[in-house]
């Protein structure tokens, strides 16, 4: 064997690295790009510049804004997703489960680009690529309408868990022009939470899992 030939599969590997970090940092930036501008406001040159990739580089990898956008939030989707089966695998309770879910999501939404982007693009592009709380909020409703769960309205329940992702979400993007330090959206959903809960009409078993108490818990079953 050649020297050559022995050096072949290395630097096929070194430049499947080489464009596999080069697509990630593209995905970063885009992440980053959506997540500032939104769709309409971003531009491949905008991406291009924030990634330090050529325009050339940048299209070899993603043919269009579109295709990257969706690749965008797919990885959003993904990490969110990935985030409902590690609480579902906790066995909480159904209503401790979904508060636990959604103090998760705002924990994920606070640090991940990818997800932030994947939420906004959903109402800006509905339809255009998975929408980002077809990932969560399915299961919420699932969880809260499973045979055993108790509570005194699980669509009350599931509305109100939805609608206090997607508000804080909002929240965050409203303070993202001014921010605050200190501000925790988990703290503050938590907080949220704990008020919510405090209330006569309290699902039983729903606890935050951050402190917050319930008026009652219960086990499964």
């Amino acid at each position: 064997m050649f020297f050559g030939e022995a050096q072949l599969p290395r630097r096929g590997t070194v430049k499947q690295a080489r464009s596999a970090r080069t697509r990630q940092a593209l995905i970063e930036a885009a992440a980053g790009e959506f997540d500032r501008h939104g769709y309409a406001g971003s531009s491949l040159a905008q991406i291009s510049k924030a990634a330090g990739i050529s325009m050339g580089a940048l299209t070899f990898h993603f043919s269009s804004k579109e295709e990257l956008a969706a690749t965008v939030r797919s990885r959003g989707h993904y990490a969110t997703t990935a985030v409902v089966h590690e609480v579902s695998a906790t066995e909480a309770a159904p209503a401790q489960a979904v508060v636990q879910l959604t103090l998760a999501l705002a924990r994920l939404l606070q640090d991940e680009a990818v997800v932030r982007t994947a939420a906004r693009l959903t109402q800006e592009r509905p339809g255009a690529a998975a929408d980002w709380d077809s990932a969560w909020a399915p299961t919420i409703s699932d969880w809260l309408h499973a045979p055993g769960a108790e509570g005194s309205d699980p669509v009350a329940f599931s509305t109100l868990a939805t609608l206090l992702v997607l508000g804080t979400e909002a929240d965050m993007r409203r303070r993202a022009a001014a921010p605050e330090a200190g501000h925790s959206p988990v703290r503050q959903l938590s907080r949220v939470w704990e008020l919510s809960l405090s209330g006569a009409a309290a699902p039983h078993g729903a606890g935050t899992g951050d402190g917050v108490p319930c008026r009652s818990a219960r086990g499964h079953g």
